[in-house]
Parts: C-alpha cells; sequence; structure tokens
C-alpha cells in the first residue's frame, strides 16, 4: 500500500508508459488516502490506480460506489445501510432513495408491514 502522494510521484511514474500523466490514476473520490497499482485494472481501463480502505460504506477501484445493500442519494453523500426487512424484502438492496423492494403483500419504506386485506409477515411474505 502506498498513500496516494507517494503513489503519484514515485511508484506509479515508473509503472506507466513513457508519456503518459499519472495525475488521475489515484482518483479515490474523497473517500481514500490510499491506493495500490493494479496491473489488470490498467490493462482493462488504463487507470491502474486501485483505492483501498475506501471510506463512508464505499467500494469500488475508486471508491465510487456504495457497498451492497448501501445506498446514497448521490455521489457526494456519504453511503447509508438499506436495513430492508428480511422477511418482507424481496432483495435487501434498495434503490437510491432507500426504499426496499416488497415480497407480495407487504409495504413500507423497508418492507415491513403487511399491507391492507394481509397478515403474519414471514420468509414468504404477508398472506
Amino acid at each position: 500500500k502506498f498513500s496516494c502522494y507517494f503513489f503519484f510521484f514515485f511508484s506509479h511514474q515508473l509503472l506507466l508508459p513513457h508519456g503518459q500523466s499519472n495525475q488521475r490514476q489515484c482518483n479515490c473520490s474523497g473517500r481514500s488516502d490510499e491506493c495500490v497499482f493494479d496491473t489488470e485494472q490498467y490493462r482493462s481501463t488504463g487507470s491502474g490506480g486501485r483505492c483501498t480502505n475506501c471510506r463512508d460504506n464505499t467500494d469500488g477501484p475508486h471508491c465510487e460506489r456504495c457497498l451492497e445493500n448501501h445506498y446514497r442519494k448521490s455521489s457526494s453523500d456519504v453511503c447509508l445501510p438499506c436495513n430492508c426487512n428480511v422477511k418482507g424484502s424481496a432483495s435487501l438492496q434498495c434503490d437510491d432513495e432507500g426504499k426496499c423492494p416488497c415480497r407480495l403483500g407487504v409495504t413500507g419504506e423497508k418492507c415491513d408491514t403487511c399491507q391492507a386485506g394481509f397478515h403474519s409477515l414471514d420468509q414468504g411474505g404477508c398472506r
């Protein structure tokens, strides 16, 4: 692991083909101060800087997306846990507003309430 400073000015400069700029190779979206050079990522994307220890529940080569089962309304926000109800949700991944996809007969932002005319929330939804 290197700090981004070290990565920019020492490590990565030696690994880039001659004449290519390294100024954007360690863009961690402001959510990490550490990155490593990833040869496979460089070959496939042209950017070899892969961020490590992403903060704010983010993930990805540049800390650009939320961890699984997390969401945020805009890229500048911190990612928050979805907290979808295990029994009432069709998936534990919510949308960009934090709303979970509900099973049959279930309602609520976190899918934790039976709809009118339904009862007994369990693993299949409400009856």
